[in-house]
């Protein structure tokens, strides 16, 4: 193996291992240019490392530790895979790389210490931050796929994109369970308001919570507390399938008749509006009365969209961005349940939930 000159190394990729051929070869190149004053002399020599395709997963244990430190130029400890994903070479994906592919290789170049190495969220992977000079940095100069019958395909990096979103949180289909405890130091009472809360990628890789009919509930008694009452006010409820998106929202009030059979006005449910009441000495009797009903719009969204597009446009979004399935549907005809919604006789199995408000 020749250090500091223009020959390739080669190594291959052990999980969990820092490429200690690295510090080797920057050392190695620093004696050789003690005595040199080349503009090049910041840049080291390239090493090949061959990644077995077993180890090209987000279920890698250095990826999901998220050893990975800097942007661009990494740390000489930061773990290759955990790299590649996050200048896109290679997706963060929990499935194996298809069969046909042996290995990956990627050559990368040795680089001086730098000041400090800082943090981004590329390709849904977080890199982190680090504020001092260590032994060495590199970067990566070249990736490709190695077939299993010979061969060889050139990747290429992706790196403008970026997400808002913290990928802290499990991506996709997998879930993160998170436990928030109530604060109070009697741990009896502490067990009876633990509360379970668990957050997906929707459609459009932001965090939801995932559904359960208590994300839908009434949050109490009061009016204001309703569901119903909360999306009268403004708010409009998103809930996705694992394919589809839809939007609940309020449609405005109708006149309904209805016959009723009491003996007081008192009676009368609360949540109905009477234009009249024609009561005779509090016996019973059978009335036509006519009251207003709050109704709601059931429709599902062409094309799922970024919760920071949807409040450009408007939130409920405008008609030409969604497909009206039922337009006058009073609350009582929403039936919610544990895996989902059943509207107008259909039943919609839900993966997500999420309230937004046009402000």
């Amino acid at each position: 193996m020749q250090a500091g000159k223009s020959e390739v190394s080669a190594i291959v990729y052990k999980a969990g291992e820092c490429m200690q051929e690295l510090i080797k070869l920057w050392k190695e190149f620093e004696e050789s240019q003690d005595n040199k004053t080349d503009e090049n002399a910041c840049n080291g020599p390239t090493l090949e490392i061959r990644i077995p395709a077993e180890y090209v997963t987000a279920t890698n244990r250095q990826v999901r530790g998220g050893q990975l430190w800097g942007t661009d130029i990494y740390t000489d400890d930061s773990d290759l895979v955990a790299v590649l994903m996050h200048t896109g070479y290679c997706r963060p994906t929990a499935s194996l790389p298809p069969p046909a592919i042996q290995e990956l290789r990627a050559t990368i170049r040795v680089l001086p210490p730098q000041d400090c190495y800082t943090s981004t969220l590329r390709n849904n992977v977080r890199s982190r931050a680090w504020g001092a000079a260590i032994g060495c940095s590199y970067r990566v100069e070249r990736c490709c796929i190695v077939k299993k019958g010979g061969g060889t395909i050139d990747l290429e990096p992706c790196l403008t994109h970026t997400s808002a979103v913290e990928p802290t949180l499990a991506p996709v289909a997998v879930e993160r369970t998170m436990t928030t405890r109530s604060a109070a130091s009697n741990a009896l009472r502490q067990q009876r308001f633990v509360r379970e809360v668990t957050i997906q990628y929707n459609l459009c890789n932001e965090p939801w919570i995932k559904y359960t009919i208590s994300m839908v509930a009434d949050k109490g008694l009061k009016k204001p507390l309703y569901t119903s009452a909360r999306l009268k006010k403004g708010e409009v409820l998103y809930l996705e399938t694992h394919k589809n998106r839809y939007e609940l929202c309020f449609n405005g009030e109708k006149m309904v008749n209805a016959m009723i059979t009491s003996q007081t006005p008192d009676a009368m449910s609360e949540k109905l509006h009477l234009h009249s009441w024609h009561a005779q000495n509090g016996e019973r009797s059978l009335y036509r009365e006519t009251m207003v009903v709050d109704v709601f719009r059931w429709s599902r969204c062409k094309k799922p969209l970024p919760q920071k597009v949807m409040r450009s446009i408007g939130i409920p979004l405008p008609l030409e961005y969604l497909e009206v399935l039922e337009e006058n549907v009073e609350w009582e005809d929403v039936r919610w349940s544990q895996t989902g919604v059943w509207i107008a006789g259909k039943e919609y199995l839900l993966a997500r939930v999420h309230f937004l408000s046009p402000n």
